[in-house]
């Protein structure tokens, strides 16, 4: 008796699925970019071996005057030392590192383009937006559509029909990431979706 009455419940917990992944497209804004730059002392060659011809000091003095010329205080810098610790092996001259952080793009266009002897760019980080819980959902909705879509035509190529979804694989974060040197700022936003199949 108790057998009978089992198999009707296993038998209904048997349910033929279709698991698809639905995508939508999305695009990737700027939040904030951050310029690592170093300054370093000038050497030349002279007879034999190098001679300074400017210190640290005074190159990181001739850079603070070119960025109040074109409007941008120096005091905005943060001194990195970590990655002069860092970069110390490789390095045969007296070398500061800063960063500089801001969400102003112009801004980083006037510090690109300022051009100085002893100063380079060593690094430069651009950080994507961050996505709301409406924004994830929102796009999360449009690929559950797209799955739908995938596995109605899946379904009739098997002469079958979807019927209620029956499980929802969401991995998207909230994190962004600007790829391929910012040339593209679409990109996908997928869920792995299973539909009944009868």
């Amino acid at each position: 008796m108790a057998v009978l009455f089992a198999l009707p419940s296993i038998a209904q917990e048997h349910v033929n699925t279709i698991t698809v992944v639905g995508e939508t497209e999305k695009e990737v804004e700027d939040s904030s970019y951050t310029i690592l730059i170093s300054l370093q002392q000038i050497m030349v060659y002279e007879g034999q071996g190098e001679v300074e011809v400017s210190s640290v000091e005074e190159v990181k003095k001739n850079y603070i005057n070119k960025l109040n010329e074109i409007g941008i205080d120096f005091t905005r810098f943060d001194r990195n030392t970590y990655y002069e610790f860092a970069a110390s092996y490789s390095q045969n001259r007296e070398t500061q590192y800063y960063f500089f952080k801001t969400s102003n793009k112009e801004d980083v266009r006037k510090i690109v383009n300022l051009k100085l002897a002893g100063i380079s760019i060593s690094d430069t980080v651009i950080e994507a937006s961050k996505l709301s819980n409406e924004e994830l959902v929102s796009l999360s909705n449009k690929a559950i559509d797209n799955a739908r879509e995938k596995a109605t035509l899946l379904a009739k190529k098997m002469n079958k029909t979807i019927g209620e979804i029956t499980a929802i694989i969401d991995q998207n974060t909230s994190e962004q990431y600007v790829q391929n040197y910012g040339t593209s700022i679409s990109q996908s936003h997928t869920v792995t979706v299973s539909f009944e199949l009868k």
